[in-house]
């Protein structure tokens, strides 16, 4: 199941949310939850929450005393967003996968330590974190299969850990890839964007800050820089550094970025990252994934590894993020809706054949007897009553979200206040003739239409 955070903006100025899902009450029906809340109160945690991985990072606590003040931490978050309501993931027995979408503004909220029936949802091999953001749709014609490793320490106290990362990695791509690396010296902005746009892969070790990418001079490199780029060539993108999947109300993060801007999957972390566990995390990755080419697994074995740590590791793999574009393979299910279409084929052809002929007959018949008795009395056929087509609402009707088709057809058929029907046409046409999820459809419904 998808649970949706999504963000608006209110009257006052901050930026307010909703958290809405769909939950099961039989084998046929759904109903659809909702929860608001507001932004303010989710800005004031998310700073908390800073001060609160700094801590963790510089003290170390003991894993038992650590998850007693995440337990804390967690109750906050669930008050916050839920209210008295209970999330599903709480209710005894529930089962199944978890993908929780988020608008950028509110990535940074450690989703993650929501409690689940047995512990947290960091600890649920069925969970997954989504972004909403709507990529880049721009021709792909470059093919690569190379790798860039950019290092930039920037900071003094970084130096070290970063040139040995780089040192290690160095001989394990160029084993299997054909491998560039970018300095910090030689690190600009057009080499920058000369480098990225020929490589498959790219692996960044060093420094970067919420606003960008630090290079010489004291200059970064935008995110606007990053998103207005064309990089669907790239198939995985890991920074390895602090805050490189921050984003805020004011800017999008490096992770949305590279996502706007093409690349398929991005790995990066929402907060501070110890400068030796992101070394030993950046080595042990590409270990793993240049044999399997797994980027999801070969992080689930990172995480799984830290979760057995101390406070400082477990703050880690809570930060440690993976978003990806990939579309799923959609095979599986095409076969099976051509093995049903062809059943019902081959069970239609059975039925009709069954049909005995002195039936067919007897219908014949009747047929004949009436179209007689009409032509005696002089009786004409009546015509049939007949609909105008109406492109609109046929295209309601194909909208599967039940919620979003129900108040769609409300509002067609309903009088508005301040709308005339024709507005109220263009409002809906406008939104359907988007290529947008119907989540977001109907989100953009709601908040235009008053609903």
């Amino acid at each position: 199941m998808k649970i949706r955070i999504i963000s608006k903006y209110s009257d006052q100025g901050f930026s307010d949310g909703e958290c809405f899902w769909e939950e099961k009450q039989n084998q046929l029906e759904t109903i659809e939850r909702t929860t608001p809340f507001s932004g303010q109160l989710l800005k004031e945690f998310q700073a908390d929450w800073s001060m609160f991985v700094e801590r963790i990072l510089s003290q170390n606590p003991k894993k038992e005393e650590f998850l007693d003040k995440l337990g804390k931490k967690s109750d906050s978050l669930e008050q916050i967003v839920f209210g008295d309501t209970i999330p599903i993931w709480r209710t005894p027995g529930f089962q199944g996968k978890i993908e929780l979408l988020v608008d950028p503004e509110f990535s940074p909220i450690p989703w993650e330590i929501l409690r689940t029936t047995n512990g947290f949802l960091f600890q649920d091999r069925n969970f997954k974190r989504g972004i909403r953001i709507q990529k880049n749709e721009k021709q792909i014609s470059k093919k690569t299969n190379a790798a860039l490793i950019i290092c930039n320490p920037v900071k003094p106290n970084l130096e070290n850990t970063v040139n040995e990362e780089c040192a290690i990695l160095y001989p394990l791509l160029e084993e299997k890839l054909p491998l560039r690396v970018l300095k910090q010296n030689h690190l600009t902005k057009i080499r920058f964007i000369e480098e990225i746009g020929t490589v498959k892969y790219l692996h960044y070790a060093g420094h970067t800050e919420k606003n960008g990418i630090p290079i010489p001079n004291n200059q970064f490199i935008s995110m606007n820089e990053i998103s207005s780029r064309s990089l669907g060539h790239l198939d995985l993108v890991f920074f390895n550094s602090c805050y490189s999947s921050f984003d805020s109300v004011e800017q999008s993060g490096l992770t949305t970025s590279f996502l706007k801007a093409g690349a398929k999957q991005v790995i990066g972390f929402l907060y501070p990252v110890e400068t030796n566990l992101a070394k030993e995390i950046g080595i042990s990755f590409w270990k793993d994934f240049l044999v399997t080419k797994k980027a999801e697994k070969s992080l689930e074995k990172i995480k799984k590894q830290l979760l057995k740590g101390e406070g400082k590791e477990i703050i880690t793999a809570i930060s440690l993020v993976q978003f990806s574009t990939l579309i799923p393979n959609p095979l599986p299910k095409r076969i099976l809706s051509l093995v049903t279409g062809l059943l019902l084929v081959l069970f239609f052809l059975i039925f009709t054949r069954e049909i005995p002929k002195e039936t067919a007959k007897q219908e014949e018949g009747i047929d004949s007897v009436e179209s007689v008795k009409k032509t005696q009395t002089g009786s004409r056929p009546s015509k049939r009553q007949t609909i105008p087509y109406d492109p609109l609402l046929q295209r309601i009707h194909t909208i599967v979200h039940p919620e979003f088709k129900k108040q769609a057809l409300l509002f067609l058929q309903t009088k508005h206040a301040l709308l005339d029907d024709s507005q109220k046409r263009e409002i809906l046409e406008s939104i359907l003739s988007s290529e947008s999820s119907e989540e977001k459809m109907y989100y953009d419904f709601k908040t235009r239409s008053g609903y």
